[in-house]
């Protein structure tokens, strides 16, 4: 994506916040899921070894069951005359949930969603923390989740919502940029959606859509006559807040290891230090395609040097790239002319005038370095280059992640 795109993007979003509507089909997709997923898993408190005080595993209450979606479920399951349903823990739930936008990604993507940015959420023992992951073959696995082989997409400095702990719903990205999340398992053992976006550091929770909630005392904006059932139904824990349509833009850390960054910098570069590197991620989800040049010119030795490099800046995690490229390194000199000559005592003497870069010297150049984030989209450069494995040059920069 090109700097005029996302000038253009920022403006489409800009003028779309100035005349909000109460509507926004991702939003009401992933309430719908929710509803879904609990649909077909029931808790199993027995897999969490939770008992009551008298030692025995008490499921909490299965508010959502296969029948209420009976005719859906059989649309999905084609000519098969079974619908699959699971008994399992929150992984199993949120599992599921991310299974249904993976085989029908096409569908999520026409009601916002951002390309493949939608993952399992977790939190292990500290709510302040939430980890993203997604299921991969086992030989790809960074760890194993309920017997399950995933890979860490990223981690952020987040507040779950409720300050969940050792719990794992989902995060979907909408192509502004916020992070919607759901959490089927709680949506079945409460009868409404949970659900919400990530803001100012921590999950904000919505009240849930009253189309969607099958328990009469799901949580609803306070009234002025409001029942104390209404009342205990708002968790101390959670941000509830009326939902209006129209999300605002992901305001948590920066990670690099997202998709649709454009970041510019100037970089000095020995012997060179007119420089500029552009990058962005175009087609890639965790790395960078980027060109960095750099140009110098000698006007009393009549020389013009120009050094470029194209490259692919990977992300290793969510403050560190390594770029590695390949590029070129030209140099141009002044040439000398004959304009006419004299003669003097038998000796002829050539008058000369500079023609400007009649010869070129070209090289062949390779680079690789770090790039270290080290504040909210400030970016760090530095690499060496080789020139024709001969000559050595360094290269440093800073730059601005947009």
């Amino acid at each position: 994506m090109n700097i005029i795109k996302k000038i253009l993007l920022f403006a489409l979003i800009f003028f779309s916040t100035l005349y909000k509507t109460s509507a926004d089909d991702l939003a009401d997709l992933l309430q719908d899921l929710a509803i879904q997923t609990a649909c077909l898993g029931m808790y199993s408190s027995a897999e969490t070894g939770i008992t009551d005080f008298a030692g025995r595993f008490i499921d909490p209450p299965d508010w959502y069951t296969p029948p209420m979606m009976a005719q859906r479920f059989a649309q999905m399951s084609g000519r098969m005359t079974r619908t699959i349903t699971f008994y399992g823990i929150c992984f199993d739930y949120a599992q599921f949930a991310w299974d249904d936008i993976n085989r029908f990604q096409e569908v999520y993507n026409r009601t916002g969603m951002r390309d493949r940015q939608f993952f399992i959420a977790v939190t292990f023992n500290d709510p302040n923390t939430i980890f993203l992951f997604y299921p991969v073959t086992a030989d790809r696995a960074t760890r194993t989740l309920n017997g399950v082989p995933v890979r860490e997409h990223s981690r952020h400095q987040i507040i779950a919502h409720d300050r969940a702990t050792n719990h794992a719903w989902l995060w979907v990205q909408h192509s502004n940029g916020t992070w919607y999340w759901i959490d089927p398992t709680w949506t079945d053992n409460t009868g409404y959606p949970w659900w919400g976006i990530v803001e100012n550091g921590r999950e904000v929770q919505y009240y849930p859509s009253s189309r969607y909630s099958i328990a009469s005392n799901y949580p609803r904006p306070p009234t002025a006559n409001e029942t104390r059932a209404e009342r205990e139904t708002r968790s101390p824990n959670s941000t509830y807040a009326s939902y209006r349509g129209n999300p605002t833009y992901y305001t948590g850390n920066y990670d690099p290891s997202q998709s649709h960054y454009l970041l510019i910098g100037y970089n000095f570069l020995y012997g060179m230090p007119i420089g500029l590197t552009i990058a962005d991620s175009m087609m890639f989800e965790k790395s960078l395609i980027y060109i960095s040049a750099n140009l110098d010119y000698k006007y009393d030795l009549g020389r013009l040097s120009i050094e470029w490099i194209y490259g692919v800046a990977i992300a290793l995690n969510d403050w560190l790239r390594i770029p590695i490229g390949i590029g070129g390194n030209h140099i141009g000199v002044d040439g000398e002319k004959v304009t006419g000559y004299t003669i003097i005592d038998g000796v002829r003497t050539d008058r000369t005038s500079k023609d400007t870069l009649s010869e070129w010297t070209h090289s062949f150049v390779i680079e690789f370095g770090i790039q270290p984030v080290i504040f909210n989209g400030i970016a760090l450069t530095a690499t060496y280059r080789l020139i024709s494995f001969s000559e050595s040059g360094f290269a440093i920069g800073i730059g601005i992640v947009f």
